[in-house]
C-alpha cells in the first residue's frame, strides 16, 4: 500500500482549514450566554443567547428545561423554546381572564385570539421624540396552535367547561335580572354554548318563568319610566317573555296596581 507524503505546506493549509471551520462553527453556535429574573415580573426569566435576548420563561418552565449558561442550543431547540415562552404568556393571561368571572370556551378563544392572533402594533418614540408605529409579525398557523393547546390546558385543569359555566351564567341572571328563558337560550348560544347543554341547563326554568315574569314587573313598575304600560309591554317583551305571559300578568291589575 502506498503512502501519500504530505508537505509541511500541506499540513499547515489543513490546520488552517481546520481552523477556519471551527471559527465559523463557533460563530454559528447558539450558546445560553446570561439567564436573569425579570425586575417586573418576578416569576420569569430573561434568557439571552449569543449575548442577546432572546425569550423568557415562567420560572416552572425553566425549572423543567435543560436551560443553563453556557449550553448551546440547536437552532429547532431554540425555535422550541421560543414558541414555549409564548405559550406560557398566553396561558397566564387567559388564566387571568378566566378568574375575573367564569368564561365559556368560545369567549377563552376570542380573547386569545384577540390578544396574539391580531395583537394592536407596537407604538414607540425615538430619541428625535417622534412616535412610530410598527405592526407586530405573527405566524398564524402556530398561533392557533398555540391558543389551542392552552384552551386544552385550562379545559384539563378545570378552569374551562361549558356546563358549569352557563349554570353559574342562568343563576346569576335569575338572580339579578330575572332574564327569561328565551333570553338565557339566547345569551348563552351567544356565549358558544351546545344546544344540549342549555337544554340540559334550562330545563328547569320553566318553573321559575312566570315567578321572574312577576317579580320583573313589580321591580319596574316602581320607575316614572314604565307607569306607562306600552312601555312596560315592550320591555318585557324585550327581555324575552311570552305576549300572552305578559299581557296576563298586567291585565289582572294585581301586579300594577300594587302601591
Amino acid at each position: 500500500m502506498a503512502l501519500k507524503i504530505v508537505s509541511a505546506g500541506e499540513s499547515e493549509a489543513s490546520k488552517a482549514s481546520a481552523r477556519r471551520k471551527q471559527f465559523n462553527d463557533d460563530l454559528t453556535k447558539l450558546v445560553v450566554s446570561k439567564i436573569t429574573q425579570q425586575v417586573k415580573r418576578q416569576d420569569r426569566y430573561s434568557v439571552y443567547v449569543n449575548g442577546a435576548y432572546s425569550f423568557s420563561l415562567h420560572e416552572h418552565q425553566l425549572a423543567g428545561s435543560k436551560l443553563r449558561n453556557g449550553v448551546v442550543l440547536t437552532k429547532d431547540e431554540l425555535e422550541n423554546f421560543a414558541n414555549e415562552s409564548q405559550f406560557g404568556k398566553a396561558y397566564e393571561r387567559a388564566l387571568n381572564y378566566v378568574m375575573i368571572r367564569p368564561r365559556s370556551e368560545k369567549e377563552i378563544k376570542e380573547y386569545l385570539t384577540r390578544t396574539f392572533l391580531y395583537p394592536k402594533p407596537k407604538v414607540f418614540t425615538d430619541k428625535s421624540g417622534q412616535r412610530h408605529i410598527k405592526p407586530q409579525i405573527v405566524d398564524k398557523e402556530q398561533t392557533r396552535h398555540m391558543i389551542n393547546r392552552v384552551v386544552e390546558r385550562l379545559q384539563e385543569k378545570g378552569y374551562i367547561n361549558d356546563e358549569s359555566f352557563a349554570r353559574a351564567w342562568v343563576q346569576s341572571r335569575q338572580l339579578t335580572k330575572k332574564t327569561s328563558i328565551r333570553k338565557l337560550q339566547q345569551e348563552l348560544q351567544h356565549k358558544g354554548v351546545g344546544s344540549e347543554i342549555i337544554a340540559t341547563v334550562l330545563q328547569k326554568q320553566n318553573e321559575n318563568e312566570l315567578q321572574n315574569l312577576r317579580d320583573l314587573i313589580k321591580k319596574k313598575k316602581r320607575l316614572p319610566k314604565y307607569q306607562d304600560k306600552v312601555k312596560l309591554m315592550q320591555y318585557l317583551a324585550r327581555q324575552g317573555f311570552r305576549y300572552d305571559d305578559i299581557k296576563e300578568n298586567l291585565d289582572s291589575g294585581d301586579l300594577y296596581d300594587e302601591s
